[in-house]
């Protein structure tokens, strides 16, 4: 298959997977709708950085020593699972208290770095990019072909979550998220914590057999 197709190969597939509600959305949305524009956007940022050392990390062939380094891999997806957990507590917090209880701890958290952390424990990124990542990529190919296939991811990473960022950001959203935000930050903390729930479940299964 030509560098072209394995590129629009890989756009399809990244875009898909983005398109997938999962923790990067809940994140999105949470600051977007609950905070502001701009922290959507920081959050965004965060998703952005994350997904670009994710590629970059396949493309060096970390994503195949962390699969065949057993141990180091289960560690790296605990320690995602107990962060995807924490944020879900935060955010189910949020929802319990009322909301001048909660507005000074939403002020102190970086939107960026929960991003950035998100997306480098997200589960569903992990299995992407150190598997069908990793066999879609051609080796020894050219140097323009790994640094097109970042720059696409990036491009891809910050259109799809803006557009995200965006939409759920406008007065008319942020109305009516209002009106619901209690309860929508329960359920936004709920599968952030069932996510990382399963995540371990999983790595426990891996680990002593189900």
């Amino acid at each position: 298959m030509s560098h072209p197709l394995v590129l629009l190969q890989l756009s399809i597939m990244h875009i898909l997977m983005a398109m997938i509600p999962g923790p990067n959305t809940v994140v999105v949305t949470y600051f977007s709708a609950r905070t502001s524009r701009q922290a959507g956007l920081m959050a965004v940022a965060g998703i952005v950085l994350g997904s670009a050392i994710w590629v970059i990390l396949s493309i060096l062939g970390v994503g195949v020593l962390l699969l065949e380094a057993g141990v180091v891999y289960r560690a790296l997806r605990l320690a995602g699972a107990a962060y995807l957990i924490y944020v879900g507590v935060r955010m189910l917090i949020a929802g319990i208290r009322p909301a001048s209880d909660t507005a000074p701890a939403q002020g102190g958290r970086s939107p960026m770095l929960a991003g950035l952390l998100t997306t480098l424990s997200n589960p569903k990124s992990a299995v992407f990019w150190t598997s069908v990542f990793v066999l879609v990529v051609p080796a020894h190919a050219p140097l323009w072909f790994y640094g097109a296939v970042v720059l696409l991811i990036v491009i891809q990473s910050a259109l799809w979550y803006a557009i995200v960022a965006l939409a759920l950001s406008t007065a008319f959203a942020r109305r009516h998220y209002m009106r619901f935000a209690a309860w929508l930050d329960r359920i936004a903390g709920i599968i952030m914590i069932g996510l990382g729930l399963t995540l371990a479940n999983d790595i426990r299964g891996e680990m002593f057999g189900r």
